[in-house]
């Protein structure tokens, strides 16, 4: 379910898969569920990658070899916490690490095997005038709603 305000866009799933395994699947398999389309370079997307730890990568490669960083791990708490910063800019069109917003993704155990996953972008206003723009696209349908139906297809399996 995704919830957008002026300044966050919220996405709440619940995955059936203990905390340990969300948190995996969300960071160390994120290749797995991440949807191809979704990338920045000019050849297919070949990897999508998280580095596990903080100050760590989180980016692309294409066919060609090329990387692009989206951000960086700003926290690293296994299997309750990742932080990551939204490089990205708001046209999709590049990136400026000095005009970042930042993506929080929360892992709760519900049951021993059931764990509900929140993830809030925020900080939309660091990206200047136009934030408002990179807000509705990244809450739109195919945004973290749609992103997170695959993760959650994926923590199941």
């Amino acid at each position: 379910m995704t919830q957008q305000t002026d300044d966050t866009v919220r996405v709440q799933v619940t995955v059936d898969a203990p905390i340990e395994r969300a948190f995996a699947v969300f960071t160390e398999r994120f290749d797995s569920w991440w949807p191809r389309g979704h990338h920045l370079g000019d050849g297919d997307l070949v990897a999508a990658v998280i580095e596990p730890e903080k100050g760590g990568r989180w980016y692309e490669r294409t066919a060609d070899g090329k990387e692009c960083d989206w951000g960086h791990v700003l926290e690293w708490d296994p299997p309750h916490h990742v932080a990551l910063s939204w490089d990205i800019k708001p046209a999709f069109d590049g990136v400026d690490p000095e005009r970042a917003s930042r993506i929080d993704v929360r892992f709760e155990a519900d049951t021993e095997k059931r764990t509900t996953v929140t993830l809030v972008h925020s900080e939309f206003e660091k990206h200047g005038d136009d934030w408002q723009q990179l807000r509705n696209g990244v809450g739109a349908d195919d945004g973290w709603g749609g992103i997170l139906t695959a993760y959650v297809e994926a923590a199941n399996a």
